[in-house]
């Protein structure tokens, strides 16, 4: 009745009849059918490009920019679609979802190639292999980061979480086409014998993994590595700080290199990199303390942030975090126990409750809770303000679960909001200003 109403002339369904329209195509499954009618449509460009597809649990969207800036050394215009942005090349569109829609999906590659293209970095969620978002892509490269507890609450047990995970394998095309896999992630070990494509391994240490790091010096500005591949070593001046950035810079040399890029050009996409959208990112606005806001809102993401800032730290670790409503309530203790075991204090919050009470979600969070070195304040703007007003000279304040998201969710309805700027307003009233006096971080 809806698509008649705004003047469809046929539709496309799973039921037997749709008694408005005349003109009904009975299909066994929508979304398989979705994403072949969008491909027609726009002329199979998933087919006409060279695509790389990420996906795990985190780091997915740092990989993505990183490997867009690799390809990109080749003189190879290339387009991204990921969580905070959709880039066809010579348009940009605020992304709505980590992977669109298959009929939204083709058209950006369609797009892509309408604007010489030549590559295309797609960041593939579990949902879009769940969903058939990404059917009808001829995928060249499908890099692996990590996996760990998320979304639970729709694949309803990590062995299904993970076999989701594994169908981007199963769109690799192509004689030249590889898997890129984390060597230090047991569960991805299983995945080698499961397909037939080749692969190319990264790992931190492992000098097993076809590309490794021989050696590293993680610095607040940076990182220098060394990172050893089958085409040589090399040193690496990689402006991004953070061990999990180090991982992430590996996993997308290693893709890098599945694509056909020189190791020279891998390196210099690497060092001209520059920072993602609300991932690691510092408020500084005079103040003797670190800020970091970051997207984290995971259990290993929790502990992963809060190893890489410890290593950037000579006074305490301070972080504030919250759950998601309306997602897997499993992870919620889990949260909790990475945040206070990882950091010496810790503000628990809100985070887009959604539907859910924020008290109840709080509530979930607390068995996961250790020892008492922690508070609780339901209101982010107050928790932000609770938390930098604890901070001490050369501590470092992390504001988890946000990154670049510019809104809270609560009972159906967003309103603005973003930790940065929150922080900032918080820093004024407290005397600092940008200019004066700050230690580095």
């Amino acid at each position: 009745e809806q698509a008649a109403a705004r003047g469809a002339v046929a539709v496309m369904g799973e039921r037997e009849e749709c008694n408005h329209i005349p003109t009904h195509i009975r299909v066994p499954d929508i979304r398989k059918a979705m994403a072949y009618a969008a491909a027609v449509f726009y002329g199979y460009p998933g087919k006409r490009i060279k695509a790389c597809g990420v996906t795990g649990t985190n780091g997915k969207t740092t990989v993505c920019y990183l490997i867009k800036r690799i390809l990109e050394k080749r003189n190879k215009t290339t387009g991204l679609v990921c969580s905070t942005i959709y880039d066809t090349g010579k348009e940009t569109f605020p992304a709505e979802r980590t992977t669109p829609e298959s009929l939204d999906l083709q058209r950006l590659l369609f797009l892509m190639k309408k604007n010489y293209c030549v590559n295309a970095v797609i960041e593939v969620s579990s949902h879009a292999l769940a969903l058939n978002r990404v059917d009808q892509i001829n995928f060249r490269v499908a890099v692996y980061t990590n996996i760990s507890r998320d979304h639970l609450d729709f694949h309803g047990s990590m062995d299904e979480y993970l076999k989701t995970k594994a169908l981007l394998m199963e769109k690799l095309e192509g004689p030249l086409s590889y898997a890129v896999i984390n060597l230090d992630v047991p569960e991805f070990r299983q995945f080698f014998g499961d397909f037939s494509s080749s692969y190319i391994s990264y790992s931190l240490e492992d000098s097993n993994a076809d590309v490794y790091c021989a050696d590293y010096e993680i610095k607040p500005d940076g990182t220098v590595f060394d990172i050893v591949t089958p085409m040589g070593t090399k040193t690496v001046s990689f402006p991004l700080p953070g061990r999990f950035n180090l991982i992430n810079a590996l996993a997308a040399a290693a893709a890098g290199l599945a694509s056909g890029v020189d190791l020279d050009n891998v390196i210099a996409g690497l060092e001209d990199a520059y920072p993602v959208p609300g991932r690691f990112i510092p408020v500084v606005h005079g103040q003797p303390f670190g800020i970091l806001v970051d997207f984290a809102h995971t259990p290993d993401a929790i502990e992963r942030l809060c190893q890489s800032a410890r290593e950037l730290t000579k006074g305490r670790l301070l972080i504030l975090f919250g759950c998601g409503g309306d997602r897997d309530k499993g992870k919620r203790p889990l949260m909790g126990k990475a945040a206070t075991s990882g950091a010496d204090f810790a503000v628990v919050t809100s985070d887009n409750p959604r539907s859910e009470d924020p008290l109840s979600i709080i509530e979930d969070i607390k068995p996961g809770l250790q020892g008492n070195n922690y508070e609780i304040c339901p209101d982010r703007q107050e928790a932000i303000r609770l938390i930098l007003e604890k901070a001490q000279s050369d501590d470092m304040v992390l504001l988890a679960g946000k990154g670049s998201e510019n809104y809270q969710e609560i009972m159906g309805k967003r309103t603005p909001f973003d930790d940065a700027a929150e922080a900032r307003v918080v820093l004024s009233g407290m005397g600092f200003e940008p200019g004066g006096k700050t230690e580095e971080l």
